[in-house]
């Protein structure tokens, strides 16, 4: 009469090895997992911004962001372009390494939201409509058959003012279009080459300056600003200040109405957030001084008026830089932030196993021996019942006792050991004491 567990009880410490080499396997393949799960790339040194042209606002502001990021060893590389049209598309298609740009509002659109996020809103660009003194220009219908410098094929100025115009003209008029933006437009209003031109810049714009100081060019008030920003929901009206350009000079003269669209900082959605917050952080240093436009501390803004707000620029909005990144410097943030990837699957994986490995090593110990009080229990009911043989009985005790015997013990579980072959002995006792009352039994039944 043999069980089961007697059967392969040379297999089963086999077994239990298996089973904790398993469960050892399957916490280093979680601790794999996380960290395949959690791991970044190191933040790339270099970043590629695109601008618009070298002589506007947002190459120059690009140059001031390059040069707060140098102090934290982060190289910006600025990339001049035609405009806000041709930065959405080298931001798109990742050309010439564009992970950042600087984007006129109204120009992105929903759809770029799967491949585009936005860092916020960085500054206002008003619609400036500069025409010479002397024309009668009251609103931007009255451009109707003028010569107007409406910025180059593919510049947010151009896609801004083909919209307005189409919608502001009256039926079957149109303007005469110059592809001119820039100082080269403001030189060709200066000399006549043109009768207005439009620009879509921050204040500080050199054209801008230019124009507002030259007192043989005028500067359009939108006395219906407030419709304007109704119609088109991108833009905003605001007001500039009599002498909110120069105070000594009284520029402007007068209190002006303007638009202004909100220029936007979009980068590629893969972009690293450690870049994030250090980009963040320049553009805060850069613009949160204020302006005449805006007020100390308006900008960067996490409003994102074209593109959705990433999780890492409204982190930092909420409760800014780390406290890493405003003490240490850019590459011992780095490798503290790869040591953290590494520790946190140690930390949820690692610990709880080391903490549940000496209790499984004890259970699997106790299992070795207890395993066999089973074995026990059914060869003494059997002997009580008087079912089986006593030699069969015998020869399972006998194997029971080989097999303790043969097992490996660590020193700790010796006594344990010890108690289960002094209940064996116990089993061996009680089968004795049980023969004499046996023999009866059988010679009484057979008398009949």
């Amino acid at each position: 009469m043999q069980s089961a567990a007697a059967e392969d009880a040379t297999g089963s410490p086999r077994r239990e090895r298996h089973l904790v080499l398993a469960l050892v396997l399957a916490g280093l393949v979680a601790m794999a997992v996380l960290i395949v799960l959690f791991w970044q790339p190191a933040p790339p040194r270099v970043v590629v911004i695109s601008t618009g042209a070298a002589d506007g606002a947002y190459y120059a502001y690009a140059q001031r962001y390059r040069a707060v990021l140098a102090r934290a060893g982060i190289r910006l590389r600025v990339e001049p372009s035609s405009g806000a049209v041709q930065n959405l598309q080298r931001l798109k298609s990742g050309a010439d390494g564009v992970s950042l740009a600087l984007m006129q509002g109204g120009v992105a659109q929903a759809a770029d939201s799967d491949a585009l996020i936005s860092l916020g809103g960085m500054f206002l660009e008003p619609l400036w409509v500069f025409h010479r003194r002397g024309l009668v220009i009251d609103e931007l219908g009255a451009l109707a058959g003028r010569r107007v410098a409406v910025g180059q094929q593919g510049s947010g100025t151009r896609h801004l003012a083909d919209t307005l115009l189409r919608d502001v003209l009256p039926a079957g008029a149109t303007v005469v279009p110059v592809d001119l933006g820039g100082l080269a437009a403001a030189e060709a209003l200066q000399r006549g080459a043109v009768d207005a031109a439009l620009f879509v810049s921050a204040p500080d714009a050199k054209a801008v300056q230019q124009l507002l100081r030259d007192p043989k060019v005028a500067l359009l008030d939108f006395a219906r600003a407030q419709a304007y920003s109704r119609r088109f929901p991108f833009l905003t009206p605001i007001d500039l200040p009599r002498g909110a350009i120069d105070l000594a000079a009284d520029i402007p003269a007068t209190d002006i109405h303007l638009v202004a669209t909100t220029a936007s900082l979009l980068a590629r959605a893969d972009i690293h957030p450690v870049i994030v917050d250090r980009v963040l952080a320049a553009a805060r240093e850069v613009h949160g001084g204020g302006s005449a436009l805006w007020r100390p501390g308006a900008f960067p803004s996490p409003q994102a008026p074209d593109v959705a707000l990433s999780d890492d620029a409204e982190r930092f909005y909420k409760s800014g830089p780390s406290a890493l990144q405003r003490w240490l410097p850019f590459w011992a943030v780095v490798w503290i932030q790869r040591l953290l990837f590494f520790a946190l699957p140690i930390v949820a994986i690692g610990l709880p196993l080391l903490r549940y490995m000496p209790a499984l090593y004890r259970w699997g110990m106790r299992r070795r021996i207890y395993r066999w009080y089973g074995e026990l229990a059914f060869i003494e009911r059997g002997l009580t019942r008087g079912d089986g043989e006593r030699a069969d009985c015998r020869r399972q005790l006998d194997g029971i006792e080989a097999r303790i015997n043969g097992m490996h013990i660590p020193a700790a579980y010796a006594s344990e050991a010890y108690t289960l072959k002094m209940h064996l002995r116990m089993v061996r006792e009680h089968m004795a004491q049980a023969a004499p009352q046996a023999a009866p039994s059988t010679t009484n039944t057979a008398a009949p």
